[in-house]
């Protein structure tokens, strides 16, 4: 019998083995925990959200959360160019801390298994307040607290993108970092300051592109200027174009959004 991961019971019971398996939780979740409780280094292992019977290994780096595909077969598990015929013989490939990396060229050393049980502190606060406020008149409550949901979700991604200039129509390469609602590209990887940042509820299209010349390429239309962007695969593109466009989706309107173009 499958769950809705689409593992077995037998596989999930025998997964568990791995303390820091995590079998409940999706890519979002993953993202929300590595994010506030884990630092560069920190990994967990959780059922695939889009391949069922599969599994997910997601990795933070230094300011984003990354996934990889593991694929099950039988008793075999397939991760990046390794196979491992045994849970044990996965399990002992990431005692060795091994090294991992994606398209995006992020080098991300996994040193920190984050464990599926936490002990919680057993300090709680007392309420010296309670009250209940009336909703505005109007209002859905279920709605409202929906769409409030849907502002926290994670979502992130990192990575070295090339995009055009918009006076010299040079191509420089820039350190690109999609969080919340914003898009921000910096000189180099940890650069404190970006050079600027680009609002998504503010983006009007984003298609692949071929005016350029350029393989991997796609637009980024805003009202006050298009954004000619390439990445170094077509895999690595379309990863990107399909974040940005979720991420809008979660936007406010422009309409009713502020800009925080700098």
């Amino acid at each position: 019998m499958a769950s809705r991961s689409g593992l077995s019971l037998r596989r999930r019971e025998r997964f568990k083995r791995l303390r820091w398996f995590h079998p409940t939780i999706d890519r979002h979740a993953a993202e929300a925990l590595l994010m506030a409780n884990g630092c560069e280094g920190s990994y967990l292992l959780r059922p695939s959200t889009n391949h069922p019977g599969h599994l997910t290994l997601t990795i933070r780096t230094s300011d984003a959360v990354q996934h990889f595909d593991v694929r099950v077969e039988g008793e075999t598990f397939h991760f990046g160019l390794g196979t491992f015929v045994s849970l044990c013989e996965f399990a002992d490939h990431f005692d060795q801390m091994p090294v991992v990396g994606g398209e995006s060229g992020i080098l991300t050393q996994l040193k920190y298994p984050y464990p599926r049980n936490v002990v919680e502190p057993g300090m709680y606060e007392s309420i010296r307040t309670h009250a209940e406020f009336a909703e505005p008149a109007g209002s859905n409550l279920a709605e409202d607290q929906a769409l409030r949901n849907s502002q926290l979700s994670i979502a992130t991604k990192s990575g070295y993108l090339t995009k055009q200039g918009a006076r010299r129509k040079n191509w420089k390469t820039r350190w690109f970092m999609l969080r919340n609602n914003e898009l921000k590209y910096y000189k180099k990887r940890g650069d404190p300051k970006p050079i600027r940042t680009i609002d998504l509820s503010h983006v009007e299209d984003i298609a692949p592109d071929e005016t350029k010349g350029k393989n991997n390429c796609f637009r980024l239309v805003l009202p006050d200027r298009t954004y000619f962007i390439y990445t170094t695969t077509s895999n690595e593109m379309d990863d990107w174009m399909e974040m940005i466009r979720w991420r809008k989706r979660m936007c406010p309107s422009s309409a009713t959004a502020a800009s925080s173009l700098t």
